[in-house]
């Protein structure tokens, strides 16, 4: 009696998988390996390139500034006895919290209205306004002047980061942390907010007479 021959690739009726198709399922895994390797690379790509563009679009529009809060410099703290030159200190002062201190807002000039208009742009930036008036008409040919007393210079440092071309005053009767900004023919507008610069920085004294 003859018996069938047995197929080779099959072992009591299993199939034996052969080297070649080990291979075939090895490169196909390796594929789907590969493709998802790059469509995590993929996604990682596309979320930076959105983060990167939702930062650009807040910073140019002043929402976002780069380089975040300034760091209080030493002379913030330091008396004005122990600052050289009180009336112009040449020590760096930081910028300040607008809602952290008070601004009384003069209209030096026959501009109605000037010093109402002045402070409700300044309150849209979160400082606290304690008076509008009229008054110092000696600096009416200023841009604007900033005065402040021994304990306000980081304060007036940020008001005058406001108003390009003004001027820092020492009055040393003022007291506190209170400012005055005092607006002249020359002024315009406050600078824009995205070009706001918040670094630590020294006062611009006015001019000794």
């Amino acid at each position: 009696m003859m018996h069938e021959r047995e197929d080779p690739a099959t072992l009591r009726g299993a199939h034996i998988v052969g080297e070649r198709e080990l291979s075939f399922v090895s490169n196909a895994q390796a594929k789907r390996d590969a493709r998802k390797r790059q469509n995590v690379i993929f996604s990682i790509m596309a979320i930076m390139v959105l983060v990167a563009f939702i930062a650009a679009t807040l910073a140019f529009t002043g929402v976002l500034k780069i380089g975040g809060a300034p760091t209080a410099v030493q002379a913030d703290d330091q008396p004005a006895e122990q600052i050289a030159n009180p009336a112009c200190p040449t020590a760096s002062f930081s910028y300040q919290d607008p809602a952290s201190f008070k601004v009384r807002v003069l209209n030096t000039t026959t501009n109605s209205g000037l010093a109402g208009r002045t402070a409700e742009a300044l309150k849209e930036r979160g400082f606290q306004i304690s008076a509008t008036t009229s008054g110092l008409d000696r600096y009416e040919d200023k841009v604007a002047v900033v005065l402040a007393g021994p304990k306000g210079y980081a304060q007036a440092l940020t008001i005058q980061r406001q108003v390009p071309g003004s001027e820092f005053v020492y009055d040393e009767m003022m007291y506190g942390t209170e400012v005055d900004l005092a607006l002249g023919t020359g002024f315009e507008n406050l600078v824009k907010d995205r070009k706001l610069n918040t670094a630590p920085g020294t006062l611009e004294c006015i001019a000794q007479q």
